[in-house]
């Protein structure tokens, strides 16, 4: 097993217009979960932050980072593609008590 030192990273933030936006994202990207035997070598964390989106990544090889981050911004790219043609967030209301 590889020590931490011995893993390649990549770590990004990603700014967003609003929170909303930025959890559209957060909740699109992060069930992409990949299920080939390259996943024990990949690592991907997701974080929300605000109006921001953390992603970090460790890998065991730079070759499987240059997949991973490049796979992360294909997807990344439909996402906000996405959101661009349907326009902005609708605010959710808040919740009631009779539901």
């Amino acid at each position: 097993m590889l020590h931490d030192e011995e893993r390649h990273k990549c770590e990004m933030k990603i700014p967003f217009p609003s929170s909303r936006e930025a959890e559209i994202a957060y909740n699109s990207l992060r069930v992409d979960i990949s299920h080939e035997p390259r996943k024990k070598q990949t690592s991907k964390e997701l974080v929300l932050s605000g109006s921001d989106l953390q992603v970090n990544f460790t890998a065991t090889e730079a070759r499987y980072l240059r997949v991973a981050v490049t796979s992360f911004f294909d997807s990344l790219n439909l996402v906000v593609r996405t959101m661009d043609e349907f326009g902005p967030p609708i605010r959710r209301a808040p919740a009631t008590a009779d539901g």
